[in-house]
Parts: structure tokens; C-alpha cells; sequence
């Protein structure tokens, strides 16, 4: 049997310390603060970065260099036969293009996954990969069967609409306007990008309807479910055992890393669910 290594990137929203519990290897995504790159864990933590952001420092997130996904790249295939790349969705971010690019100079030991996916559902759809392999199922097969049938369905619950503005997700007029009319938006993550969902008008309203959406399927059996959150453990620890009591089962619970938090905002509250493609 080949021996497969699994590599995706920060967007998992993996710590230094749990890829290396699980073996998967991490490319590291570059966050900018106020032109100040850093890399997490390494030169800031999460709660530094979501700190700043509540002081007003403007947060971005860029692509891996080329040449720096490459080189971690030859040093994995020097103990594995083949890769399996699992990238932020495509339809978030370049990065899936990217690693296409730079496996033609692999010979087909690169097999490049786009599975729409992002945040700690990255590392849902890891463990169905990892359940591929130990089936014998070969990394194309892996990687048709995640982008004919994965799913990932999330709404994402911003804090404040101080740090959509500053992500560039919506205009300055309309964030003053939404705050004092008290607007909560609900943003969706489905086919792998992110669009509007709702707008209601207290943030409770907006957990009940995000819930109740993410529900909205004919066999709950079918997903994993989790609830996740930047910064408000307390608030989604609160919301996690909600949507226990209403499926009756455990539901997966991590936090939002700065990839995505940098978006969105500290204060963030997430539910989704994750298609079970592979069994």
C-alpha cells in the first residue's frame, strides 16, 4: 500500500500541537496586522490576534508563497509515496489554483483536493480522507468522491459589523447604519463561498434562525454537526448543548483561527454541518 501523507493549510484552523498529534502537515497562511506579517503560533497567538482586532487593527490574510508550498512539499516526499493536498475552498481564495499549478511538477504523486470546505470542517473532511485511505481507496478516488458529493453547509454570526467593514465585506455607511439600527447579519458558507443568509435584529434572533437553518435537512444522520466560535467560548458552549438537545447527540465544538477570524471578527458564533461521504 502507498504511504500518503495529508497536507492542508491554516485555513483547518489546526494548532501547531494537533498536527503533529495527528500527523497532517500544515501549510501556514501569512496574517498581516497593520503591514506587520506574522505567522500563527509561531510569532502571535490567536488571542493576540483577535486583541488587536478589537483595538482597531485591521487584519488581512494572504496566499503561501509558490515556492514555500514546494519545499514543504519535497520534504514530504521524501518519506511518502504521494500527497493529498487539501486546501481552503476554492471559492474563498486562490489557494486551491495554486497547488494545482504546482503539482504538474509532480508527475501525479500531488493529488490536489477541492472539498469547498474551510475552518475546523477542514479537519472533519481530514478524517474521512484518512478513513479513505485505510479502506484502500486510492487518492484520486479520495478526491472524486469529496468534490462529486462533499458538503459543507455553515452561517457565520459576526459580533459586529465594525469588522465586515474593515474586511472589505461591506461598505462603511452601511456598517454605521446596520449598528444602530441593531442589524445582525447571518452570512451562509454553501458550495464552498460565502453570501448572505439573513439580516435580523438582535443576535438571539440570529442564533435561533442560523440553528434552525442548518437543521434544514431530510436525514440528520447524513452530517457531522459543530458550533464554533472566535473568541466566546461561553456563549457557544451555551448554543452547542441547544443543538445537542435537538438532535440528540454529541456536536463537535473548536474555535474560529485568524484565517477566517480576520474576516468576520472576534465574538464570532458559527453552526455547520459536514456531509458523510466516506464511511
Amino acid at each position: 500500500m502507498k504511504k500518503i501523507a495529508i497536507v492542508t493549510d491554516s485555513s483547518a484552523d489546526i494548532s501547531i500541537k494537533k498536527a503533529l498529534e495527528e500527523n497532517i502537515y500544515v501549510v501556514r497562511l501569512p496574517i498581516n496586522i497593520d503591514g506587520v506579517e506574522y505567522e500563527e503560533e509561531v510569532d502571535i497567538e490567536l488571542a493576540e490576534v483577535l486583541e488587536k482586532m478589537k483595538s482597531g487593527k485591521v487584519c488581512k490574510t494572504s496566499q503561501a508563497s509558490a515556492g514555500y508550498i514546494c519545499a514543504l512539499w519535497d520534504e514530504i516526499l521524501k518519506t511518502h509515496d504521494e500527497i493529498i493536498y487539501l486546501p481552503i475552498s476554492s471559492g474563498l481564495s486562490g489557494a486551491y489554483q495554486t497547488g494545482l499549478m504546482c503539482a504538474k511538477d509532480y508527475n501525479g504523486k500531488v493529488i490536489v483536493v477541492d472539498g469547498k470546505h474551510a475552518c475546523y470542517p477542514q479537519q472533519l473532511l481530514i478524517k474521512q480522507i484518512k478513513l479513505g485511505i485505510e479502506k484502500g481507496m486510492t487518492s484520486l478516488e479520495i478526491k472524486e468522491v469529496i468534490e462529486k458529493n462533499g458538503e459543507l453547509w455553515a452561517v457565520l454570526i459576526p459580533s459586529d459589523l465594525v469588522y465586515l467593514k474593515r474586511g472589505g465585506r461591506i461598505s462603511a455607511a452601511a456598517s454605521v447604519l446596520g449598528n444602530l439600527l441593531k442589524i445582525v447579519p447571518l452570512l451562509k458558507v454553501e458550495h464552498g463561498k460565502i453570501d448572505v443568509l439573513a439580516k435580523v435584529r438582535t443576535h438571539q434572533k440570529a442564533y435561533n434562525h442560523g440553528m434552525d437553518e442548518c437543521l434544514n435537512v431530510e436525514n440528520l444522520d447524513d452530517y457531522t454537526f459543530a458550533v464554533l466560535h472566535a473568541g466566546a467560548p461561553e456563549k457557544a458552549l451555551e448554543l452547542k448543548a441547544i443543538l445537542e438537545a435537538r438532535i440528540n447527540r454529541p456536536v463537535e465544538f473548536d474555535q474560529i483561527y485568524p484565517v477566517i477570524a480576520s474576516h468576520t471578527g472576534p465574538g464570532t458564533i458559527a453552526f455547520g454541518r459536514i456531509k458523510k461521504v466516506i464511511r
